[in-house]
């Protein structure tokens, strides 16, 4: 014998509500703006200091310097330090050149100005 039965009842959709959509957008925003932040500053130069920073503390020595309560880091690998201050002082060198150069259109900038304005002056 069989038998048969109706079928539960379904249970109640959720209805939709307009008012929950702004803070679900607002937080999707505002997650988006948080994630870009955080891509520029961990692809920044600063990010790269610290992380640089960071390292090189791993590898450092703390030496007792004396009975002042001071110590000292002392770096382990001169080698690494030798090859970031070559760097630095080739960064120097285009800098100084690029101030050179901006000096010279500056003073060049300046004489055709004076130029312009001996000119305009009645008595020239």
């Amino acid at each position: 014998m069989l038998l048969q039965a109706t079928p539960p009842p379904l249970p109640p959709t959720i209805p939709f509500d307009p008012n929950q959509l702004l803070p679900l957008v607002g937080m999707l925003g505002g997650m988006l703006i948080a994630g870009v932040f955080l891509w520029r500053f961990f692809t920044s130069e600063m990010a790269a200091a610290i992380a640089e920073r960071i390292r090189a503390g791993i590898h450092r020595k703390r030496r007792w310097k004396g009975f002042g309560g001071e110590w000292t880091d002392m770096p382990t690998d001169a080698a690494l330090d030798a090859e970031h201050v070559a760097e630095l002082e080739h960064k120097v060198i285009e800098m100084q050149g690029q101030i050179a150069e901006m000096a010279e259109r500056l003073d060049f900038a300046e004489r055709l100005l004076a130029q312009k304005r001996e000119r305009s002056l009645p008595g020239a």
